[in-house]
């Protein structure tokens, strides 16, 4: 337990740290909070013009997907804003910049991934928050439940991306993969589910695990069913997991083949 607070309390310098060299470029910090914001509202007009004319699909409605991004654009407001290097890990791994990381007595996942903010994310986070409100679920469970299932669809997001990143440590620069399998469930997660079928389903449940993003968070939130929101929470808690074994594995070849890069 010891070690676990001391670890918690590591966190939050970091991240305070992250915010203060934030708050020194303000203009600039705005700015890509603001730019975000307007483009996650482009895409969600996208959205309203599409049920407009298309009032339900697949049982879908537009206040289905308000609810959609409400929790996707808050799960990764919080997943990259507080974790932002899990966007650049397999890049962190290819040019062997992990070095820094590991001369440090902390745990290296977690300083690795807090050691960077998105500052683009802290935008996604204000969208999702004024997507919420905008579905007018107002009581105490219905947002209690919209928070620990956006915690969760974060909690998959930035496990996933690390995964995919951690590909460098087995097939040297995996950059351009992580990139394009992360920018794939991120698609997938802001789309209706019930369009999809067949391979592409199956892969939103697997290897790609956008469902735990999107889909199965809304159900969840929409129904304000805990059961479910139980399992969320154990898959979220999973991939995170399967991140460790999978990271610490990949690290003891990278203590063997990477290039010496130290950080000053």
């Amino acid at each position: 337990m010891k070690r676990i607070k001391g670890e918690l309390l590591f966190l939050l310098e970091l991240w305070k740290t992250n915010l203060s060299s934030a708050m020194e470029y303000r203009a600039s910090f705005i700015s890509q909070v603001v730019g975000m914001i307007l483009n996650d509202a482009i895409y969600f007009v996208f959205w309203l013009v599409f049920f407009d004319r298309f009032k339900v699909v697949q049982g879908w409605g537009m206040s289905d997907m308000v609810l959609l991004f409400a929790i996707t654009t808050t799960g990764f407001g919080l997943a990259f804003g507080l974790f932002g290097n899990a966007l650049t890990l397999a890049e962190l791994i290819a040019q062997g910049r992990l070095d820094y990381y590991l001369a440090l007595p902390r745990d290296v996942l977690l300083h690795v991934l807090a050691s960077r903010s998105s500052l683009s994310a802290w935008g996604d986070l204000t969208f999702g928050i004024l997507a919420y409100l905008y579905t007018g679920r107002f009581s105490l469970p219905e947002i209690a439940i919209w928070l620990v299932a956006s915690l969760c669809s974060g909690a998959v997001l930035v496990s996933s991306f690390a995964l995919f990143g951690c590909l460098s440590f087995w097939l040297g620069n995996a950059s351009q993969l992580a990139t394009q399998a992360s920018n794939a469930i991120l698609t997938l997660a802001l789309y209706p589910r019930d369009i999809f079928q067949g391979v592409v389903r199956f892969l939103m449940l697997t290897l790609l695990p956008a469902a735990f993003v999107g889909a199965i968070p809304l159900d969840i939130v929409r129904r304000l069913d805990w059961t479910a929101l139980v399992g969320l929470v154990g898959f979220a808690v999973g991939i995170t997991l399967l991140l460790r074994v999978v990271f610490y594995a990949g690290l003891r070849r990278y203590e063997s083949g990477s290039a010496i890069n130290v950080n000053m």
